[in-house]
């Protein structure tokens, strides 16, 4: 691999001057395109209304209003689409722009998940385009349309014609802008065969600008060379996309380019012994070169505390200390709720249960459930005598409390089955059973 290439490319993305081009192949699974998946989602529900032509990747409907028809269900196919490990790691590399060839949403996802903030448009045929104003380090720009507005979708040859003559006329590209500052362009998924991709290339990359245009290595000889001849394209060797993004994405954690997710957090009761031994463990995971996340020390100032606690419940490993203090605080019921309701629970949590929080017994769990039973009642009882004004001041209160209530039976099962060490045994062994499941989690 040219690993000098990819350095300079780095730093072309951290001066703002790369742009990325993804190409469908990207979400291709097990070499099944795409457009091959959707056409066979459609075609379970039309009774072989559509065809499909897999050399051009485009759609013919029998009847012309087939899309709209067929909008729901169009909608729920990409709907169910979640990133791949590719699309995470290009949602941490700060590319100032990333043109997306499909109508999917799959990037936008990956970067929601990771909590990073982004600009998002995409091109409506045959509609004069505003330029675009930024507010956040990248761009997704999807060129073919957004699934959740039919009209903007390149489904057909009609579409494709359709679009390809808007941008050669009146209504070219919001994002001109964005590809004539751009100095470094990567192609990424593509089938470089299609005749369309030929022109959408000429179209957005004008003759004689200065840019390094760079792709991971296709199979197809003659492509290659006409390529690397009309367009000046770089191939790099014999590396595929997964490699070329997984070494732009170690490069850029290198050059600090990329802020590491927070991966091992702490739930926890101020105060008493929580504090006492949530300190000693600290101390410990940082000899261990382990990072833990905590409220105390790393919430910032002015920085919202529910953004901090859904961090947490996204977290790869969460030390959860419960003491009764914690079984019957708001705050950290909410935070075990997010644990809970987002994926893998128990791989994720390393409980340490301390005395005085009595999960193991069920007249004292059925207490506790009282409790919260009636601190619900009590919230609701106010919105009955208060109406609507109210539920503005407490609404978001009472949800908890009834999430607390909903699910109680089913997260203390849980907690009490997994089998956990006594406070002075992980004192004793210096956390070690939770050093190692910790390394072992991220």
């Amino acid at each position: 691999m040219d690993k000098e290439t990819i350095s300079q490319i780095v730093q072309r993305i951290a001066d703002g001057r790369c742009l990325v081009i993804l190409g469908p192949e990207l979400l291709y699974e097990n070499g099944v395109s795409l457009n091959s998946k959707l056409e066979k989602f459609l075609q379970n529900k039309t009774e072989n209304l559509i065809k499909y032509y897999p050399d051009d990747e485009v759609f013919k409907f029998t009847d012309p209003n087939d899309p709209v028809d067929l909008e729901g269900d169009i909608q729920s196919f990409y709907n169910q689409l979640e990133p791949n490990e590719l699309y995470k790691k290009i949602a941490d590399i700060p590319f100032a722009t990333i043109i997306n060839t499909a109508p999917d949403k799959t990037l936008n996802k990956a970067f929601k998940e990771k909590n990073i903030l982004f600009d998002y448009d995409y091109y409506r045929k045959g509609e004069a385009q505003k330029t675009y104003e930024r507010t956040n380090k990248t761009l997704i720009y999807n060129i073919f349309g957004d699934y959740s507005d039919i009209n903007s979708l390149v489904l057909t040859f009609d579409d494709l014609f359709d679009y390809l003559f808007s941008i050669m006329g009146d209504f070219e590209l919001n994002i001109k802008t964005e590809l004539r500052k751009a100095t470094s362009v990567l192609f990424i998924g593509f089938n470089f065969d299609t005749w369309c991709f030929k022109l959408l290339l000429r179209l957005i990359i004008k003759p004689n600008e200065k840019k390094r245009l760079h792709s991971h290595d296709i199979q197809q000889v003659n492509s290659k060379s006409f390529y690397s001849e009309e367009f000046k394209v770089a191939f790099f060797g014999s590396n595929s996309a997964e490699e070329i993004i997984t070494e732009l994405h170690n490069q850029a954690i290198e050059k600090g380019l990329i802020i590491s997710k927070p991966e091992i957090f702490v739930s926890y009761a101020w105060g008493g012994e929580s504090e006492d031994i949530v300190d000693k463990l600290d101390t410990v995971l940082q000899n261990n070169n382990l990072k833990l996340t905590r409220d105390k020390r790393d919430l910032a100032y002015q920085e919202r505390i529910s953004f901090f606690m859904d961090q947490i419940g996204k977290g790869k490993g969460i030390v959860v200390v419960i003491s009764e203090k914690y079984l019957k605080s708001p705050y950290c019921m909410y935070e075990l709720l997010e644990i809970y309701q987002n994926k893998d629970f128990e791989s994720r949590i390393i409980p340490i249960v301390l005395s005085d929080a009595k999960i193991y017994d069920n007249d004292s769990l059925l207490a506790y459930q009282e409790y919260w039973t009636a601190e619900k009642n009590k919230l609701d009882q106010k919105i009955k005598e208060n109406g609507g004004d109210a539920i503005a001041v407490i609404g978001e209160e009472y949800k908890l409390f009834r999430r607390v209530v909903d699910n109680w039976g089913a997260l203390m099962s849980i907690l009490k089955d997994i089998n956990s060490l006594s406070p002075e045994e992980h004192l004793k062994s210096e956390f070690a059973g939770i050093v190692k499941s910790l390394k072992e989690k991220i």
